[in-house]
């Protein structure tokens, strides 16, 4: 039983009061639908961000040649470390040398048989400057280049090409 007198009913409160909470409850779900299609909105864009760098990333890959090697872009020279001891062998050593036991001497300030003892010797003693095959199965230097360049460095004093 309502004793309100002169203002509104009972019934007339509650619809009044349902109809604003209604009203908040619409601005409320409006709000959450914003929002939410702002969340779906930056989730699209999201994915077709990381599917064009995915693209792109492909792409590059398929593109780029092989390496073949332990560091990307890494360029090999092909140095002909074979023919480099072969001409060593020809020129100091053979038979019948192309330069004279004095322009070995100039070369490398020591005789000839000096040189071959002491490449010997370190040979028998270490196997640093042994001649060891390279990832590929290609010999590397042989034991007379390392020493060849080892002692003029050291005649010289300074780095010489090593190849």
């Amino acid at each position: 039983m309502s004793y309100n007198i002169g203002g509104p009913s009972n019934t007339e409160n509650n619809i009044l009061s349902s109809s604003s909470s209604d009203d908040d409850d619409n601005d409320n779900m409006l709000w959450m639908y914003d929002l939410f299609s702002m969340e779906e909105d930056a989730m699209h864009r999201v994915i077709q961000n990381n599917s064009m760098v995915l693209e792109l990333t492909l792409s590059h890959l398929n593109n780029c040649r092989s390496h073949g090697g332990s560091i990307p872009g890494h360029v090999v020279i092909n140095r002909n470390q074979e023919a480099a001891d072969r001409n060593l062998w020809n020129d100091y050593f053979s038979e019948n040398p192309r330069y004279n036991v004095e322009m070995f001497r100039r070369r490398y300030r020591m005789s000839r048989s000096l040189f071959l003892r002491i490449v010997g010797a370190v040979k028998n003693h270490d196997s640093y400057f042994q001649q060891r095959c390279d990832g590929l199965s290609r010999g590397g230097l042989s034991t007379a280049k390392n020493y060849s360049q080892l002692f003029r460095m050291l005649a010289y004093g300074l780095p010489c090409r090593c190849y």
